[in-house]
């Protein structure tokens, strides 16, 4: 019984190696023919009412950890680093005592922000730090840095922020 099953095995291992002249091939996948009475109209879903919220395919800012790298276009020199927390819905700055907070989120492609009023500290604030809170008060425009950083302009002022 083994005997005749020896043969069948070496024929059917023989019938799958390839040959001396055969060559890959590549499969290409055709685009379907359109339907024969004609291309099919695909649905475009309803716009949304003005003024209500739609989700966004990349928010413009992340949950994250950030740090504070610029100010109106110059580097933060501080004798200390300015942090950005974002979570789900907060947005909060630490700079020494001076930690405003605002709550934000993502309207028709902008960042809307709104500050959270509580009592930080009165020692007064650096330039940077007037610069980046007005930002957040009023943000107009968010865009990535070729650095893969994000720029925020608004109320008068730019920040620059990186991921830490």
């Amino acid at each position: 019984m083994r005997k005749s099953i020896a043969p069948l095995a070496a024929l059917a291992l023989a019938a799958c190696q390839p040959g001396a002249d055969d060559e890959p091939t590549t499969v290409v996948a055709e685009e379907p023919a359109p339907p024969a009475g004609g291309p099919v109209a695909t649905p475009t879903p309803e716009p949304a009412p003005p003024g209500a919220e739609r989700p966004e395919r990349q928010q413009l800012l992340p949950a994250g950890e950030y740090r504070v790298a610029g100010a109106d276009g110059a580097d933060i020199d501080l004798g200390h680093g300015i942090s950005l927390s974002v979570s789900e819905d907060t947005i909060a700055l630490a700079s020494q005592c001076v930690a405003p907070r605002w709550t934000y989120r993502h309207v028709d492609g902008r960042l809307r922000t709104e500050a959270i009023v509580e009592p930080i500290c009165d020692r007064g604030r650096y330039p940077a730090e007037e610069a980046i809170i007005a930002v957040l008060d009023d943000p107009r425009q968010v865009t990535r840095t070729p650095a893969n950083g994000i720029h925020i302009e608004g109320g008068g002022h730019s920040m620059t922020l990186f991921s830490q």
